[in-house]
């Protein structure tokens, strides 16, 4: 075998790999078949990688279906942590669209070793989740356990954080990223309408998820109370001020960067000015300067509940 084609076949494994440990976490079933079709290969050539994959100890074969072993299994999570870990750097370094995200780390992760990757979670701060809300498997290839429970059969009153978006089938994803919602938002006041649909107040905004969407966003009761109440800095109105909180997660790459340089962190008092003819974009002060944001950037920036007093710039 020469050397362009064991690269491509080591690619072929570790994707092989990680569908198998997606099949076994959701309780599906891997097969040649399942194989040929999520890495998009005929049926011969997806034989000839589980083939390899036994070879090497990484997964067994009982009857027609296929299982990883114990080191199977432990180097999926490896190749999974990459995966997710090379999806955060995208998201919050180059600024990749979320919906291209998947795609992206598909082609691109096979080029990290497990140097790289280390070095790349070390410079993210080692974080626990992906920009879908996927948890991301520690150095020692653990993952934390618990069963999501979607919108579609959430029965809680209240304040919830979206814990985790589906990013597949694209077509669906896509909707829910026009939405605006994305995993660490939190959501309020639901209301299930008569044709299936959920109204939430999301971040601020009023936000119709229709019926199809539902079991695709997963939420959980917030961690911190005081998250609620939330609003975004585009409901100020000319005069008012108020704190900033955070950035929404939807706020990545070069644009998140120019907001921290700018002196947008929490703690950060800033004034709505006054706003253009047409209503946007808004002139907001901030640390003594005046500087131009549009509403769908306002709009990812969080500020503190109100306090029942105007804040002072």
């Amino acid at each position: 075998m020469n050397k362009e084609r064991q690269a491509q076949s080591d690619i072929e494994i570790e994707d092989a790999l990680k569908h198998l440990l997606d099949c076994e976490q959701s309780g599906g079933a891997a097969s040649v078949d399942s194989v040929a079709g999520a890495l998009r290969l005929r049926g011969g050539q997806a034989t000839l990688v589980l083939g390899l994959m036994r070879s090497r100890g990484l997964a067994q074969v009982r009857g027609e279906l296929w299982q990883l072993t114990e080191s199977g299994r432990k180097e999926a999570m490896l190749v999974l942590r990459r995966h997710r870990l090379y999806e955060t750097w995208l998201a919050r370094q180059e600024g990749v669209p979320a919906e291209e995200l998947h795609r992206r780390a598909q082609v691109e992760e096979h080029r990290l070793n497990l140097a790289d990757i280390d070095a790349l979670a070390d410079q993210l701060g080692n974080p626990r989740f992906d920009p879908h809300g996927d948890p991301i498997p520690t150095r020692e290839g653990e993952l934390p356990e618990g069963r999501r429970i979607s919108l579609a059969e959430w029965e809680h009153t209240g304040v919830m954080v979206i814990e985790h978006i589906e990013d597949e089938p694209v077509t669906m994803y896509r909707k829910l990223v026009q939405l605006g919602l994305y995993a660490g938002m939190h959501l309020s006041e639901m209301k299930l309408l008569d044709n299936g649909a959920v109204e939430v107040t999301a971040d601020g905004h009023e936000v119709l998820i229709a019926p199809e969407l539902l079991g695709m966003v997963h939420v959980a009761e917030p961690e911190e109370k005081e998250t609620q109440g939330l609003r975004r800095l585009s409901s100020l109105a000319i005069g008012e001020a108020g704190v900033v909180y955070g950035l929404t997660e939807a706020c990545y790459g070069p644009e998140r960067r120019r907001l921290l340089d700018l002196g947008v962190v929490p703690g950060t008092v800033i004034r709505c000015e006054f706003t253009s003819p047409f209503g946007s974009p808004r002139s907001y002060s901030i640390r003594g300067s005046l500087f131009g944001f549009r509403d769908e950037q306002a709009d990812k920036v969080l500020l503190e509940p109100r306090n029942g007093g105007e804040q002072q710039a």
